[in-house]
């Protein structure tokens, strides 16, 4: 375990083809079942980036550039709306020496929808050759199933990202992802071995970025992590 910090700048995937409406009525108050009914009626396989969405992520990187980072390493869930917002926000002429790695255990909450269902590994990495997909595990997608996974599930799987990141040698990393998972992950309630700040458990904003410490910490028999946003460093997408 590596006692020193890290810098993660988290991102939230731009606007997707099932967002526009939900994310409305999720602003104005709906109920959850409203929420998904919503996403059901605009549900499309592995959903890209809408043009808003893309528009959103080119005022991120705009915002992110003026903050004269380089990231080490850049990481993404595995669902393409994801990779393309950080081939956009973090493009490789900017940040050439950070290697790209996509994860399965990011991807937002699973099943259900089909938005939450990725594109077999050998199209994706056909789609993206300049990222590596060794921590997606099998061809098809075997996390996807026709019911909602348990939230549990979830949390852990991105709870288990964030370990193989906070290991890993490079120091700046970029972490592209999803709202759901993100409230999961940093919410309240979120993962026991979780540790956030207040600033950190307001859901995201879809192309929204923030910058926060995070160190990995040994307590007794568990890995502790522990986050701290950098105030003043946020940039969000209405």
């Amino acid at each position: 375990i590596m006692p020193d910090s890290k810098i993660l700048i988290l991102v939230r995937h731009g606007q997707a083809q099932h967002n526009p409406r939900a994310e409305v009525a999720r602003s104005q108050g709906c109920s959850h079942e409203e929420f998904i009914d919503l996403m059901k009626q605009d549900d499309a396989f592995d959903a890209d980036l809408t043009h808003v969405g893309v528009e959103q992520a080119e005022q991120t990187r705009y915002d992110f550039e003026r903050m004269g980072m380089r990231m080490d390493l850049v990481v993404a869930s595995s669902l393409t709306r994801a990779i393309h917002t950080a081939n956009i926000v973090f493009p490789r002429e900017l940040h050439a020496q950070a290697a790209r790695f996509a994860l399965d255990d990011l991807r937002e909450i699973s099943g259900l929808l089909l938005n939450a269902k990725r594109r077999c590994r050998s199209e994706l990495m056909d789609l993206n050759p300049s990222w590596s997909f060794e921590q997606v595990k099998t061809e098809e997608d075997e996390l996807w199933t026709d019911e909602l996974e348990p939230v549990e599930a979830c949390v852990e799987r991105g709870y288990q990202a964030l370990l193989w990141l906070l290991q890993r040698e490079e120091k700046s990393i970029a972490v592209v992802a999803h709202g759901g998972i993100f409230s999961f992950l940093f919410g309240s309630p979120s993962h026991p071995n979780i540790r956030s700040d207040s600033a950190m458990k307001r859901r995201f904003h879809n192309c929204e970025l923030r910058a926060c410490e995070a160190t990995l910490e040994r307590e007794e028999d568990r890995l502790i992590v522990r986050l701290k946003e950098f105030r003043g460093t946020e940039s969000r997408q209405e």
